[in-house]
């Protein structure tokens, strides 16, 4: 259960900064067209619905990939992604998870 959770957590964090990549690397390669002067009117009208596909898309694809996870799933995975750095399977570094001491 806990591999699931973190695999679709991992790919949605993972399928939000492949597309906003993609979309400032788009915007850069504008910016610079821009600034040199080649069809600048063109490659500005081109950055909005960029960013408003990859938003879309994003929305879509995190909302199917977290949908069926509860809340408290959610929380402890990503409590456990900002204190570590990382994606881990297992959760018994944590307070709450922690099976009580036997003395």
């Amino acid at each position: 259960m806990n591999k699931a959770v973190v695999t679709r957590l991992y790919y949605a964090e993972r399928t939000v900064e492949a597309t906003y990549g993609a979309c400032a690397f788009y915007t850069a390669t504008n910016m610079l067209y821009i600034k040199k002067g080649y069809f600048a009117p063109i490659m500005r009208t081109r950055l909005l619905p960029c960013w408003m596909a990859a938003t879309a898309f994003n929305a879509a694809v995190v909302f199917m990939l977290v949908k069926p996870l509860r809340q408290d799933e959610i929380k402890k995975q990503v409590k456990k992604r900002i204190s570590m750095g990382k994606w881990l399977y297992s959760i018994y570094h944590l307070e709450e998870d922690a099976p009580p001491a036997t003395q």
